[in-house]
């Protein structure tokens, strides 16, 4: 059997070269490079085309996650799975959202690394225990609470472009600049639809947006 060819993007030289360490132990990868910056891991990705991709979102000069499409039009085959200290329910929505393939945080086991390198690398998705309790305890808290309140006012056209963007992972300022108004606008529509919907959290709001995407489907289909 093949190894499975690995590119390491972290820009903590020490994180970086304790996973190709543990990696390469088992004898079944094989660290093709080693990266810090997007830019270096464009050029290496190109270069190797990886099977895998071990990603940290924050980079040297920027976040992974800004790159990732870049990423897998240079290699579509590469498989990209982000290792992170984000746990927060938009990050982890937002990565898989842009084509990540996984998500592991950064107290996963070796046990879970390895599983999530296999599944990945066969073409399936994978998410920790850590990310999969999470995802579980904010949902069932969100439906719990958006079923307690049933009546909800209509959002305008304007307010579902936002809700739309917000699910999609945007921040206030790249939907002021896609639908060219101000960043106090988008806030100002923001805190009424929290209103309108009886909502107080971000993961409540895409939450309801994932559940009702039936009623922005306009949306989607221009933006």
């Amino acid at each position: 059997m093949s190894k499975t060819s690995i590119i390491i993007a972290d820009d903590h030289k020490l994180i970086a070269d304790m996973w190709g360490a543990v990696l390469t132990s088992g004898g079944n990868c094989n660290i093709k490079a080693s990266v810090a910056t997007c830019n270096d891991l464009k050029e290496k990705v190109s270069q190797y085309k990886p099977d895998i991709v071990l990603l940290d979102i924050v980079l040297a000069d920027g976040s992974s996650l800004d790159c990732l499409e870049k990423l897998k039009e240079l290699s579509p085959k590469t498989r990209y799975l982000i290792v992170s200290a984000y746990t927060d329910l938009p990050t982890i929505k937002k990565a898989f959202g842009i084509g990540a393939d996984g998500y592991l945080t950064k107290t996963s086991s070796l046990k879970e690394i390895t599983e999530a390198i296999e599944q990945v690398k066969s073409g399936k998705k994978y998410q920790c225990r850590e990310v999969q309790e999470l995802i579980s305890s904010v949902f069932l808290e969100d439906k719990q609470s958006l079923e307690g309140n049933k009546k909800r006012e209509e959002l305008t056209k304007k307010e579902k472009e936002i809700a739309y963007l917000i699910y999609k992972g945007l921040s206030a300022k790249d939907i002021a600049a896609k639908l060219g108004v101000s960043s106090k606008t988008v806030d100002v529509h923001r805190h009424h639809i929290y209103q309108k919907l009886g909502l107080k959290k971000l993961s409540k709001l895409i939450w309801y947006v994932q559940e009702n995407l039936h009623l922005f489907s306009e949306m989607s289909s221009k933006i």
